[in-house]
């Protein structure tokens, strides 16, 4: 394709990427020319202006309850969305979050994944651009019994699809039968591969489960941890972050459980500099206020009822 970078091409490649949304493979095999090619030539469709990417803001801000929550949690930043109260509307919380994930990007960031649904709301918010030097990884492995809309690797997949990233796989699910099968898998260089790289990540985006919410019951249910056998820990139980729980103080709470658990503890997760919790709704305050109190994130995207909830609950 010897006229490829002339300004005509260039508009027709991407229109085909961003308004047609084909695939780079299937421009590709459209035009008879390399993946490679049709990347470098929406590279140079941003360069030259051709191509603007931007998030709009949809969702307007509470920046009163962004300050509290910073202020008396020793956050890096917080954004609270105004959803009005009973609205459920996850897809503003999802605009938000991706105007904060691209702020994250930064070259040849590894970023860290989780799950849920507040984590679909932003993949799916996120716009198409080219970002081929960064890639995601999974913090936990794959659910058994959830959506499969929710699961991380479902989501990771989209994002290195919208933005032409790279991405790695945990081939394992997030919960197993007993220590000796995790200690297998984990040996597995596959595997362990995975799980060292989310633990170096630059940053982590987590859904944030609460006890009264559903996501965590996924979770739970693949464990085998019903409210009649395990009393002690749905006593103790307040919220999780990538499948691990943990109580009001945010401290793990079920050695035996993490012990089952493929993906980074909550120690290492906490090791991570940036860790960014999305979370939705009022139900989700108590694991978001937990989560806060150990310490097991830096940054916060959330609804105004949960903020206020989260606010009030502390404040008591």
């Amino acid at each position: 394709m010897a006229s490829a970078r002339d300004r005509a091409e260039i508009v027709k490649v991407a229109r085909m990427y961003y308004e047609q949304e084909m695939s780079q493979d299937q421009i590709a095999r459209a035009l008879l020319t390399s993946r490679s090619n049709i990347s470098r030539i929406l590279t140079v469709a941003k360069k030259k202006g051709i191509v603007e990417i931007r998030v709009a803001e949809a969702a307007k801000r509470d920046t009163e309850l962004e300050e509290m929550l910073v202020a008396r949690f020793g956050l890096r930043a917080a954004a609270v969305a105004s959803v009005p109260e009973g609205t459920g509307d996850v897809g503003l919380i999802g605009e938000l979050a991706a105007t904060h994930f691209l702020t994250h990007l930064k070259p040849r960031a590894k970023v860290a994944i989780s799950w849920g649904r507040s984590m679909e709301a932003m993949v799916a918010a996120v716009e198409r651009h080219q970002r081929p030097d960064v890639t995601f990884i999974p913090l936990m492995g794959g659910m058994t019994g959830a959506p499969n809309s929710l699961n991380g690797e479902t989501l990771i997949r989209s994002l290195a699809e919208k933005l032409s990233a790279d991405f790695q796989v945990l081939h394992a699910p997030t919960i197993v039968q007993s220590p000796e099968v995790k200690t297998a898998l984990i040996q597995e260089p596959s595997i362990s591969r995975v799980i060292e790289a989310a633990k170096s990540a630059d940053v982590a985006f987590v859904g944030v489960g609460s006890k009264e919410s559903s996501s965590a019951n996924y979770v739970l249910e693949a464990a085998g941890m019903t409210q009649l056998h395990h009393r002690d820990f749905w006593s103790k139980f307040e919220g999780d972050l990538g499948g691990r729980f943990f109580d009001t103080n945010g401290r793990a709470i079920d050695s035996q459980l993490d012990e089952r658990t493929i993906g980074i503890d909550l120690e290492d997760l906490r090791k991570i500099r940036n860790v960014v919790g999305v979370a939705h709704g009022a139900d989700k305050a108590p694991g978001v206020l937990a989560a806060l109190r150990g310490q097991l994130i830096t940054e916060l995207v959330t609804s105004q009822d949960c903020a206020k909830r989260i606010l009030g609950i502390e404040a008591h």
